[in-house]
């Protein structure tokens, strides 16, 4: 038979640990979630300006579709292999069925693959770079987040976006 003390003292140290629990999860940062977008779509690209959008697939998000447009290019430099790359900023946003939007900041490199002139015409371009969230609405109100982002920009353009988001 356990003695009132020791009930007592059970229940204030059930007690205790609890709100210690409690406060620990109240003051802990908000969690990330990997965030992944894969899409295909269409649009114009050159190394000045690349305009794409179609539809996509993403985790959260579900069915949705993208917008990228990259400008403002830098300067160009020869790739090494026969093309040439310049870095490149831009924005873009995916939007869910619902009409939330997550738009974007984007930087990073625009490269040529092989140049511009090759016999089946210009070459394939490609896009490396990084993302920031900057805004969202409808159910995306207050996210934050970033990470990779890259695409391919052919007859059929490709892209993936790579992350964390906030949040949710």
């Amino acid at each position: 038979m356990t003695s009132r003390c020791a009930k007592s003292m059970l229940v204030l140290l059930a007690l205790a640990l609890g709100l210690g629990f409690a406060a620990r999860t109240i003051a802990a940062p908000a969690a990330g979630l990997n965030w992944e977008v894969h899409g295909t779509g269409s649009g114009s690209a050159s190394l000045t300006a690349v305009s794409s959008s179609g539809p996509t697939l993403s985790q959260h998000v579900g069915n949705s579709t993208y917008s990228l447009s990259l400008s403002t290019p830098g300067t160009v430099v020869a790739n090494g292999v026969g093309g040439v790359c310049e870095f490149i900023t831009g924005s873009g946003s995916v939007t869910a069925a619902n009409g939330s939007t997550i738009n974007f900041a984007t930087v990073g490199t625009l490269c040529d693959e092989a140049g511009g002139s090759g016999e089946g015409g210009p070459s394939p371009l490609h896009y490396n770079g990084t993302f920031r969230i900057t805004t969202g609405d409808g159910r995306f109100i207050g996210v934050a987040g970033g990470g990779s982002l890259t695409a391919t920009f052919n007859s059929t353009h490709f892209i993936k976006i790579d992350g964390t988001i906030t949040s949710l």
